[in-house]
């Protein structure tokens, strides 16, 4: 395989703090080169380049795609603009990671899917989470019957005052949504993943926003917010903007009879718990965050504190999951293994979110089949 030209579409926290780190060992080993990176403010392409020792940069994308032909690019636009520009590289030759998520309704994850194969390229979703140790270990736990037959599970992913701040989180008309686009996707695909792949059936949930518009009353913090090396040449913030909610809550129903309770936050008057996830079956219960497994030792009920060693070459670097998500895409671009996220398990987490949205609008529950 010759080296792959890459270009990346939108310079703001997630390209700078994931993806071009993630590329670092991939340019370093002689196996890709960044050839280009665009984002509609100037600034922010013209700097992201000249930090990362990327040749050229764009205001316009689609000038970009023309002119520098590349074999892959990784969309890191705001939500909104996720199919647009997976379409058009897809049809410009170039094969795309695309951040979470890569679409809000169905009906759009299928044309970028059915695009990808029209086109003859792959299409690869970043629900990266999915790499991290604990989930890893998680599903090899469900998969050996540790926990029997699962049943209901809880996940929760909450930060009392982290609203990204530097770009259009906040917006709708940009982002369509704030903690459950943000946060949630990342639980729920890992969620689905681990417990075998479900199918939704259907969500009942609740969007508010009470805090987030309420200006210098809310102190936030950029590391809360999940960029956790700060920014650069961030989009300047104004709380008069935010119209997305910054808090989720719901319960989601899954074809194998499994139910689901969720909360996920940007700004809520609780403690921040970065990530809970318990997953209960009938011979045991797993609570990822505390590491711990609840069975019974003969007729004594026990709790089993668990050791999840991360050996992985990339423990403790910021957005480490990002980098096993691009070896996994170049071993899959020369044919060594699959991709771990397929198709299937990516459209029913675009089914989650189009259930939930539609949900938190109507004030009723959703079903899967309504879409």
């Amino acid at each position: 395989m010759e080296k792959l030209r890459v270009a990346v579409i939108g310079a703001g926290m997630i390209a700078n703090q994931a993806h071009f780190p993630a590329l670092k060992p991939l340019r370093d080993a002689g196996l890709a080169e960044v050839v280009g990176v665009a984002d509609i403010r100037p600034e922010a392409a013209a700097e992201t380049a000249a930090r990362h020792h990327v040749p050229n940069w764009y205001a316009d994308p689609q000038k970009m795609l023309d002119e520098m032909h590349p074999d892959f690019v990784a969309v890191c636009t705001p939500n909104v603009y996720h199919k647009e520009w997976t379409i058009k590289a897809l049809r410009a030759g170039a094969h795309v990671a695309c951040e979470k998520p890569i679409a809000v309704t169905v009906a759009d994850a299928k044309e970028m899917w059915d695009t990808a194969k029209a086109c003859g390229k792959m299409l690869f979703p970043c629900q990266c989470m999915r790499w991290r140790n604990y989930m890893q270990h998680s599903r090899r736990m469900v998969e050996n019957g540790e926990l029997g037959e699962i049943y209901y599970s809880d996940i929760a992913f909450i930060r009392r005052y982290g609203i990204p701040t530097w770009g259009m989180f906040h917006m709708k008309e940009h982002n369509y949504g704030g903690p459950f686009c943000d946060l949630g996707v990342h639980l729920i695909d890992s969620l689905l993943w681990i417990v075998g792949g479900p199918k939704v059936v259907s969500v009942s949930g609740s969007a508010y926003r009470k805090i987030g518009n309420k200006g210098e009353e809310v102190l936030l913090s950029l590391a809360e917010s999940g960029a956790y090396a700060g920014t650069f040449t961030p989009r300047p913030y104004d709380y008069r903007e935010f119209n997305v909610e910054e808090f989720a809550a719901g319960f989601m129903r899954l074809d194998t009879g499994m139910s689901v309770n969720f909360k996920f936050s940007w700004a809520i008057n609780l403690p921040t718990t970065n990530l809970d996830m318990v997953i209960c079956g009938d011979r045991g219960g797993l609570s990822l965050n505390n590491e711990t497994l609840y069975r019974n030792v003969g007729t004594y009920q026990a709790e089993t504190k668990l050791k999840w060693f991360d050996n992985g070459a990339y423990k403790g670097v910021p957005f480490e999951q990002h980098r096993y998500m691009y070896e996994n895409i170049m071993d899959t671009l020369q044919g060594k293994r699959p991709y771990l996220i397929t198709e299937e398990e990516n459209l029913e987490v675009t089914r989650a979110i189009e259930c939930f949205y539609r949900s938190a609008e109507l004030g009723r529950e959703v079903a899967a089949a309504e879409l």
